[in-house]
């Protein structure tokens, strides 16, 4: 870790999240609430009420987020009903320093060896466990920038990636770097290493063997569920974005179409859930702070910035201003003094 307090980036942010000044009885609750921004996690009772410990130290630069973490064990999991309500679909490489993580649905392997890489893919179904005492790190990157260099960009979920392979080595021992000198480095450098980080994973999936446990059922319905986010995400701010042009484009019937979005409550909801985590990353982004509320709510698909405001204060519990005067999403559930910058991180990650 680096301990630089004047980074070299104008656009590399910080947050550190600790539990340590907190009651011990507290510690938990807060922390599981918190992580349910990603993860829903369990541990035994024993373990909350006697050793707890929880702390992120995560930095952000564009497009690309890293959390380091230390923690007791525990399981994860990322549930189809976390999937549909946050549409997050980005990656998340694991590595452990300390400790480590098996999976009994793994692909490629169940248990992360030391020196060995772990990748999710938050768009698909997750149970995982961390052992005692764990320290990891977690690199996450929008899909957009991996998969198209993917032979199966579908196909990766809980994979394990071996530490016998030297280029998983090299890529290990990279990301470590990247982390420890994060601060020395400028806006381009980091920049050059995201890319570099990006196509060195990217030939790391693509050599994997271990085939899924996925049926080719499973598989089919996975690739058409990326396809339609792929759409949308692409087309997000077309004006003549429709139920009925989605469909046609996509090649569904609108049944099928509203049959796939039912989770999400619907083509309508997930469109403007979609546009209002848009907005949300606008709103914190220091080169768009002389845009007015007017043309961000144009932008996102609103025709009056009064609509704007009262929909982002109904998605976030608070308004647009807020976001712009600091404040985070959800602030009146953070008045426990915890940095959870981490969390709108996530999900204005793109």
């Amino acid at each position: 870790m680096t301990h630089q307090t004047n980074p070299k980036s104008a656009l590399l942010e910080r947050s550190r999240f600790s539990l340590g000044e907190l009651p011990r009885a507290k510690q938990f609750e807060i922390w599981k609430e918190s992580i349910n921004c990603i993860y829903s996690v369990e541990m035994d009772r024993k373990t909350r009420e006697a050793g707890f410990v929880a702390n992120l130290n995560s930095w952000r630069h564009r497009d690309l987020l890293m959390i380091e973490a230390q923690s007791c064990s525990q399981s994860f999991s990322r549930t189809s009903q976390m999937i549909a309500a946050d549409g997050m679909d980005h990656y998340n490489i694991q590595l452990y320093t300390d400790g480590g993580v098996k999976s009994e649905i793994g692909i490629g392997g169940d248990v992360l060896q030391p020196g060995g890489l772990l990748l999710l893919d938050l768009s698909q179904r997750t149970e995982a466990q961390t052992s005692d005492g764990f320290k990891s790190m977690h690199l996450f990157l929008p899909r957009h920038l991996v998969e198209d260099h993917l032979t199966h960009p579908d196909d990766h979920n809980l994979r394990f990636l071996s530490e016998r392979d030297p280029l998983v080595s090299i890529l290990f021992q990279q990301i470590l770097a990247l982390n420890r000198y994060i601060n020395e480095l400028a806006d381009h450098e980091i920049s050059v290493l995201q890319k570099t980080i990006v196509m060195m994973l990217s030939a790391c999936l693509n050599a994997a063997d271990g085939g899924t446990r996925s049926t080719d059922a499973m598989r089919r319905d996975i690739e058409k569920g990326v396809m339609i986010r792929r759409y949308f995400r692409q087309n997000l701010f077309a004006a003549e974005l429709t139920a009925d042009k989605a469909a046609d484009d996509l090649g569904l019937s609108r049944s099928s179409l509203y049959q796939l979005f039912e989770k999400h409550g619907g083509v309508k909801n997930y469109l403007r859930e979609m546009r209002l985590r848009h907005a949300l990353k606008l709103l914190g982004d220091p080169k768009e702070r002389r845009r007015s509320l007017y043309d961000i709510a144009l932008e996102c698909g609103y025709e009056t910035d009064a609509g704007f405001i009262r929909a982002f204060r109904a998605k976030y519990g608070v308004t647009p201003g807020d976001i712009r005067a600091g404040h985070r999403p959800h602030a009146h559930h953070a008045d426990d003094g915890v940095d959870k910058r981490y969390e709108t991180w996530l999900h204005t990650l793109a």
